[in-house]
């Protein structure tokens, strides 16, 4: 009975039951990033199915950022239009609608973006390029860009993917970050681009808004 009773959050609307639709990779969208059919109508019925809530997969933040293909994006307003409907239809279904927000970092592969992968430090290895503090906050401009035109879409909040090796994660690893300025060295630095992103979001969306990691 637990498991299909409301759940209240310190932002944003409650959640009808304890069921999250967790943000899986589908392949499913155009080069553009643009909303597919097969986007809408997967997660439309994932939330017809009875999640309280419907996270999207990863949708990428900048151009530079795009890990794989098919993913979804978010870093033009020529997303709007499919973000959306996508987030009316979600929300009908009875759900609550949310888009994770993600950038590749180092594993964003050249032949998908035209450009060479940024990371927080150079890294031979991959052909990684050390972004500049100038483009540190670039990209937490880019996330909170993401966060505002996820609103303008009507979804309810935005999940910071923060993990499994992409660019919030390297930032925060001792050993693929070893930068000397305010976004290096000690976990307080390193963490900085997260608490960033998500300060700047929760001070661009207003307090109505969910934020998760």
């Amino acid at each position: 009975k637990q498991l299909l009773s409301p759940v209240a959050f310190a932002h944003g609307p409650a959640m009808r039951n304890r069921f999250m639709l967790a943000p899986l990779t589908t392949t499913q969208s155009p080069d553009d990033g643009t909303v597919s059919e097969e986007d809408l109508r997967w997660l439309t019925a994932c939330a017809r199915g009875g999640f309280g809530l419907t996270l999207t997969g990863a949708a990428h933040v900048s151009e530079q950022g795009r890990a794989f293909p098919g993913q979804l994006g978010i870093f033009s307003d020529a997303h709007l239009a499919g973000l959306s409907g996508l987030a009316k239809a979600i929300k009908a279904a009875g759900s609550l609608a949310l888009v994770q927000l993600h950038h590749g970092g180092r594993r964003s592969p050249t032949e998908l973006t035209g450009t060479a992968p940024v990371g927080p430090s150079d890294h031979p290895e991959s052909g990684t390029r050390a972004l500049s503090t100038a483009e540190v906050e670039a990209v937490v401009e880019d996330f909170i860009t993401a966060a505002g035109r996820a609103q303008r879409a009507g979804f309810d909040g935005i999940e910071v993917h923060g993990a499994h090796g992409y660019l919030v994660a390297q930032f925060l690893s001792a050993e693929m970050n070893r930068r000397t300025d305010r976004y290096g060295g000690p976990l307080e630095n390193r963490a900085r681009l997260l608490f960033d992103i998500v300060a700047g979001i929760r001070g661009h969306c207003g307090a109505g808004f969910m934020v998760a990691v």
